[in-house]
């Protein structure tokens, strides 16, 4: 298959551009992207969205399938319909990958970000005169349980599936130690994209959300009452959960 080439493609937009006495600004306030979108591309960083293509090819007077190839093609040659497909195909894989990339380093942000408040929140705990040995039942078991599940699907867990899962009616996901089953859910590309979205919230949320319950339940009322709410709480934190996911499963199934 023909393999698309960041950098030549990169270099020939650069090589066009500067032929049309365009700046990498003129490009990008035509295209309604930023200039530093533009450099990006120029330099192989990344590529285009797909619907991008047209208007670029547009701008700089080629074909897709020159900007795709990275070079002028001779108008008296046939091109081959397989290559043709193969650029298109291989252009959405590409801009697919990238927009996943992109997404993933989002969410591993978002989990420093509440993996610091977390620890901020147990400290703060700590030092109200809660002690480890109070918390270890509970805020310390939940809160560092969904941080190795949080962990797990921000950055290790693949977003997208093989592709027998399209082809067949799977209700289980098996990534290393990790496996999801659920009865009467199928699992595909239509919904595991969504379903790992809405374990990263829970799990996020969860970690943040429920040391802070801790802390003000018991510093304003008391840890009494804390030990009666805490097990309502991861009621509401599992069951709602497992209800989201069946609920985003199945609306994307």
């Amino acid at each position: 298959m023909y393999q698309i080439s960041n950098e030549k493609f990169g270099l020939f937009v650069t090589e066009l551009r500067k032929k049309k006495n365009l700046t990498q600004k003129d490009l990008a306030e035509k295209l309604y992207v930023s200039d530093k979108t533009v450099s990006k591309w120029e330099r192989g960083l990344s590529m285009p969205n797909v619907v991008l293509l047209i208007p670029i090819a547009d701008i700089l007077d080629v074909t897709v399938t020159e900007l795709l190839r990275g070079e002028k093609i001779d108008t008296q040659k046939n091109i081959d319909t397989k290559e043709v497909e193969e650029l298109v195909v291989g252009s959405l894989d590409m801009a697919v990958r990238n927009s996943i990339h992109q997404h993933r380093k989002n969410w591993i942000l978002a989990y420093l970000l509440c993996f610091f408040i977390s620890i901020t929140e147990i400290i703060m705990l700590v030092v109200s005169g809660s002690s480890l040995a109070e918390m270890k039942g509970d805020i310390l078991l939940v809160t560092g349980g969904m941080l190795l599940f949080g962990a797990w699907f921000c950055f290790f867990a693949k977003d997208i599936l093989p592709t027998y899962y399209d082809a067949n009616k799977i209700n289980y996901v098996s990534q290393g130690i990790f496996r999801i089953h659920l009865v009467g859910l199928s699992f595909n590309n239509g919904n595991w994209i969504y379903i790992c979205t809405t374990l990263k919230i829970w799990t996020l949320a969860t970690v943040v959300l429920y040391p802070l319950a801790g802390i003000i339940i018991i510093n304003c009322l008391n840890i009494a009452l804390w030990d009666i709410l805490n097990k309502i709480f991861l009621i509401m934190i599992l069951g709602g959960m497992v209800v989201s996911i069946y609920i985003i499963g199945k609306k994307y199934e």
